[in-house]
């Protein structure tokens, strides 16, 4: 059975790992950075520290086998209800076609209900079409362009 949960500070290793996987490119930003332990512990520190922020992970058989981030964004327009953006969803190649994914967004999804969004957002590489599949599956509909530039 998988166990959603909010990440600790042990999950990080397991998380870095899983964003290996789930990485096509890096920006002129991130090339060459090489963050230490106390890098990746500030930052998690940073994001638990704000309750719109939420880092989860999949746990089977007591280990991490997926992770997703939940970001809760106040807005004034839609009659002042916030909305929800997704990031790095990513489940481990070997866990893939499990429903290990279906269950994140499916628990997202649940989440920004909850916390009275209007909405919910992700972008996705235009070549990822297994993963588009997965998202069409939980409600998700592809219908906007995404723009975007790298630092």
């Amino acid at each position: 059975m998988v166990n959603i949960r909010l990440a600790t500070e042990e999950d990080i290793p397991r998380i870095l790992d899983l964003y290996h996987e789930l990485t096509i490119s890096l920006s002129q930003v991130e090339m060459g950075r090489r963050p230490s332990p106390d890098d990746y512990r500030r930052v998690f520190a940073e994001i638990c520290a704000d309750p719109r922020h939420e880092l989860l992970v999949a746990e089977y058989e007591g280990q991490v086998v997926g992770t997703v981030v939940l970001l809760i964004v106040p807005n004034l327009s839609h009659s002042a209800t916030p909305w929800a953006l997704v990031e790095n969803l990513i489940v481990a190649q070997k866990h893939r076609r499990r429903g290990v994914g279906k269950l994140l967004l499916e628990y997202v999804v649940a989440r920004a209900k909850e916390k009275g969004c209007h909405r919910i957002e992700l972008c996705s590489d235009k070549r990822r079409r297994e993963a588009h599949r997965l998202y069409r599956s939980v409600g998700f509909e592809a219908s906007a362009y995404g723009f975007r530039i790298y630092f």
